[in-house]
């Protein structure tokens, strides 16, 4: 008599029931393959993500920026003034041009370049100005040398470093200066702090570190301060930086208000370098990718204090010429005025990425892990399988 024994429904014993020829048609060692292929997949998946989220790179940028001032039948003057960044150790600022046909004047000041605009706005006729510039961002750490200044181990408006409250509780995080000391206390901001939406309007001088660790609530400006004033309460200079952020990288972006409006972040000084951190986006994201490393997006404008007596002289030049202001009070960046009430000021800004790293290193690391994969795919996935019949006789 002969018995045939095979692997699928030729089975007599199973052929009259289906769900368990379905079963049982998934042997173990195609399971294990199953699972080992949905693994592969995974790791694929993790390195080209993790590549291009903290892999260096580097972002390159052109932003065109217009400022309109419409409205008014009647002729009348416009007093415009604006900052510029410049060329910092986390950024490159190039190929500046500006258009405008009225009267400029530019001053430098070392971390940042001022302009200030006049013209006469000739009835329902628009008048424009135009600045175009290429902006150069790193992603990944970041760290420089420069020396410390005074004022960055001192209390400042606003970063009560000598306060008794915020100085126990620089005690009970750290008792050294070194960028685990300083990880502490950037990591107790992120998740003492929460983010206070109702709060945006009120401004850089509003906010102070001490109010911010008392009522845990605050924008970004809390956050900057609250580390700032933790790491000089423990003799860690730093000092609390003021820019915008650019919008997730697209070709191109157009915004009918100035980029992030403003932002605050924190610059520190331990073994031996400065390095920055951003409290705020590492409360919300991920606390790795804001600490130590630029994340291609942020630009400074340089530290606040100093940043601040410069909108001060520009405020002070516009009002001097003008008393109806135009500009929100949102906008550090500019100030305007006009003797006419009836005028308006419209900023738009377009923002083209015209270089990303970051997809160049996920092309590169996907590829090498395709090709790693499919040279040991015998070891990893194993052998494909054979189908095989026994069959006996007796």
């Amino acid at each position: 008599m002969t018995h045939s024994f095979r692997s699928k429904t030729q089975q007599a014993g199973l052929k009259n029931l289906p769900w368990l020829t379905d079963f049982f048609g998934a042997t173990p060692q195609s399971i294990i393959k199953g699972l080992r292929i949905i693994l592969c997949l995974g790791f694929i998946t993790i390195v080209v993500l993790g590549s291009f989220f903290l892999l260096p790179a580097n972002l390159h940028y052109h932003v065109t920026e217009r400022f309109i001032f419409t409205g008014a039948d009647e002729d009348a003057w416009v007093y415009f003034g604006l900052i510029l960044p410049k060329s910092g150790p986390y950024q490159s600022v190039e190929n500046v041009e500006i258009f405008w046909n009225g009267i400029q004047q530019k001053e430098d000041y070392g971390f940042v370049d001022t302009i200030k605009f006049a013209g006469e706005k000739s009835g329902q006729e628009d008048l424009v100005v135009v600045i175009k510039y290429d902006v150069k961002l790193p992603q990944g750490y970041i760290s420089w040398t420069a020396p410390v200044e005074s004022f960055q181990r001192l209390p400042q408006t606003g970063i009560e470093s000598d306060s008794p409250p915020l100085q126990e509780q620089a005690s009970l995080l750290v008792n050294g200066i070194t960028d685990k000391d300083v990880y502490k206390i950037y990591s107790f901001t992120a998740d003492h702090l929460s983010y206070a939406e109702e709060d945006e309007d009120c401004g850089c001088a509003n906010e102070s570190a001490l109010r911010a660790y008392e009522t845990r609530s605050c924008v970004c400006t809390g956050f900057a301060r609250l580390m700032t004033a933790l790491c000089r309460a423990s003799s860690i200079p730093s000092q609390m930086m003021i820019g915008i952020v650019f919008p997730p990288p697209k070709y191109e972006t157009s915004l009918t208000h100035n980029p992030g409006e403003g932002h605050a972040w924190v610059e520190y000084y331990a073994e031996g370098n400065w390095k920055m951190a951003d409290p705020t986006w590492g409360s919300e994201y991920s606390k790795i990718l804001q600490f130590n490393r630029n994340d291609g997006r942020h630009i400074s404008y340089g530290e606040l204090e100093q940043l601040s007596s410069v909108i001060k002289i520009l405020n002070t030049w516009a009002l001097d010429h003008a008393d109806q202001v135009l500009t929100s009070s949102k906008c550090f960046r500019c100030y305007a005025t006009s003797k006419s009430d009836q005028i308006s000021l419209i900023p738009v800004t377009a923002i083209q990425t015209y270089w990303d790293g970051r997809w160049a290193n996920t092309l590169v690391i996907w590829a090498f892990t395709t090709w790693l994969l499919r040279k040991y795919r015998g070891k990893i996935i194993g052998p494909p399988h054979r189908k095989t019949e026994y069959i006996s006789n007796t």
